[in-house]
């Protein structure tokens, strides 16, 4: 479980700016408050909240002026949802602020049950973002396995904590690695032999597959995701075109993620790589693993605040502000093999 996501609310009248921070506290959230935009531009100079709810008609600064300001001048606040929250329920007034770059609109009299919905899927959708990121990496791991691999060391994808398996321009399967043929199990969604093929609604694999080895894609890494017999989720598969001088090596590597498996990277890894301590480094494991501060606690026999230091630092040296990107660079680098 993460930290609470932190909300910075800014209203010029008071007492609504004090009911919907009541609301976000009762909700779960961390909340901040701010009369107006020149408030907030300098409560953001100290933390990065996780999304921003921001009236329009404001004294001093108004909400169009902090968007603005934001957009320009604050790059890492780019991925921070902006809701604009109005009276003006115009159409023209909607598709100017969204121009301007907010996400969204809350209209007032607010229905707070509308608003804790709509900040829940803004914070949903920021967390998707954030996920796949380690499969950037785990992807970018892989080719640089390839390199190796084609050279006549395949043992270096067997290295690699994600399921890897190359296919020919044929479709037939040149190479999985280790972890590839243990998540290929009957039952899974998903068969390795000569070729790859689904358990269930095997077409749409053969069809990602020819559009792949065609070159039809229009993404360098195209995702299919599977279903297991059971009907439960599968595994997804992104299939990534290869680029092949002869024509008779590699033409599709394909990278297997099971949503039900997290890869935990290597501590003595994240010493190394991050500049981390031996105590940091586990922490950040155990962190990246999904346990929350109070089970790292328990689980390494200190107190949450020795904890919570040892965070702090790990956040200094990675320059990370959020727990989210903090877990995003920890689990892109459990793509990376250990030194073992």
């Amino acid at each position: 479980m993460t930290e609470p996501a932190t909300i910075m609310v800014c209203e010029d009248e008071r007492h609504l700016r004090n009911d919907i921070c009541e609301e976000l506290t009762e909700a779960g959230y961390r909340a901040l408050c701010a009369g107006d935009g020149l408030q907030a531009l300098e409560m953001l100079k100290d933390t990065q909240p996780d999304l921003i709810l921001c009236d329009i008609a404001m004294p001093r600064m108004d909400g169009r002026a902090l968007l603005q300001a934001l957009r320009a001048e604050h790059s890492a606040l780019d991925a921070v949802p902006f809701l604009f929250l109005t009276a003006f329920g115009d159409r023209a007034d909607i598709i100017d602020g969204k121009m301007r770059g907010a996400d969204d609109y809350i209209v007032k009299p607010v229905d707070y049950e509308v608003l804790l919905a709509t900040i829940a899927a803004h914070l949903r959708q920021v967390r998707r973002v954030a996920s796949a990121r380690p499969t950037e990496g785990a992807v970018e791991a892989a080719r640089t396995a390839l390199a190796e691999a084609e050279a006549g060391a395949w043992a270096a994808l067997d290295r690699l904590s994600q399921g890897i398996v190359l296919l020919d321009p044929a479709g037939q399967v040149l190479h999985a690695n280790a972890v590839a043929r243990a998540l290929c199990q009957p039952g899974s969604g998903l068969r390795l032999d000569e070729t790859l093929r689904a358990e269930v609604e095997p077409t749409k694999l053969r069809e990602g597959l020819t559009e792949a080895l065609s070159g039809g894609t229009s993404t360098a890494v195209a995702p299919v995701p599977l279903v297991r017999p059971d009907r439960g989720q599968g595994p997804i598969l992104l299939l990534s075109r290869l680029d092949s001088s002869t024509g008779q090596g590699a033409a599709v590597m394909v990278l297997i993620v099971d949503p039900a498996r997290r890869a935990v990277p290597d501590p003595d890894l994240l010493r190394r790589a991050l500049g981390l301590t031996p105590t940091e480094a586990r922490i950040s494991g155990l962190l990246a693993s999904g346990l929350r501060s109070d089970a790292i606690a328990e689980t390494l026999g200190v107190s949450p605040t020795t904890v919570a230091s040892h965070l702090k630092s790990v956040f200094a040296k990675t320059e990370t502000h959020r727990q989210t990107d903090l877990v995003a660079l920890l689990l892109a680098l459990s793509a990376i093999p250990s030194s073992e």
